[in-house]
């Protein structure tokens, strides 16, 4: 079975960039894995962004995605790759 990739962007209100971050991992071998880990992961970053006094008060979204090798390619608009 195809492995999962977690997308995770969280975006803080005010800010132009958002941060982002990718984790593959052969233990995501279904959705339901990968989506466990986001709830530890977006913790995690909303304490840094709360340790940041300059984000205080400050809105932050999340937009998570777990997805296969295809998917994300199709997300990615790869048409071909190598493997």
């Amino acid at each position: 079975m195809d492995a999962f990739t977690m997308v995770i962007v969280a975006c803080i209100s005010g800010e132009a960039t958002c941060t982002a971050a990718r984790i593959s991992e052969q233990g995501f071998t279904t959705v339901q894995a990968c989506e466990a880990r986001i709830d530890d992961i977006a913790r995690a970053m909303t304490v840094e962004f709360g340790k940041r006094p300059e984000f205080k008060g400050r809105q932050v979204t999340y937009d998570v995605s777990c997805m296969d090798r295809e998917q994300l390619w199709h997300k990615l608009g790869v048409t071909q790759a190598e493997t």
